[in-house]
């Protein structure tokens, strides 16, 4: 499955859908602002992230971008609201609908810690 960088609603929504696959992942990004993403930490783990959901044969990702830094910063950002994250770069493990991992910032460059959340 392609690492989905545009997802519409029903994307989205295929992570609560009877179609969707048992495990799937949220990666909250910052917004790319003047050609790449205004977060340092966001562009240090964008490798990573595409080497392991990027592919035909990968498992089901989905980028939500959080806005530009005034955006992000708000309490009532949606990312804040909906997901609780607080953090980017945070990668969201979904198993039928639920979170039941995640990895913020740097652990996302940790290999062991990331080969855990993709088990």
């Amino acid at each position: 499955m392609p690492l989905l960088a545009n997802p519409f609603p029903q994307v989205m929504n295929s992570l609560n859908g009877p179609t969707s696959p048992d495990v799937s992942y949220l990666v909250f990004y910052s917004s790319v602002i003047d050609g790449q993403m205004w977060c340092p930490d966001c562009v240090n783990v964008e490798s990573t992230v595409k080497a392991a959901f990027d592919g035909a044969d990968k498992p089901k990702a989905i980028i939500y971008w959080v806005g530009d830094r005034t955006e992000w910063r708000t309490p009532k950002n949606k990312a804040r609201v909906d997901w609780n994250v607080n953090n980017v770069p945070t990668i969201l493990r979904i198993e039928n609908g639920k979170e039941t991992a995640r990895l913020v910032e740097n652990d996302i460059l940790d290999k062991k810690k990331f080969q855990a959340l993709l088990k």
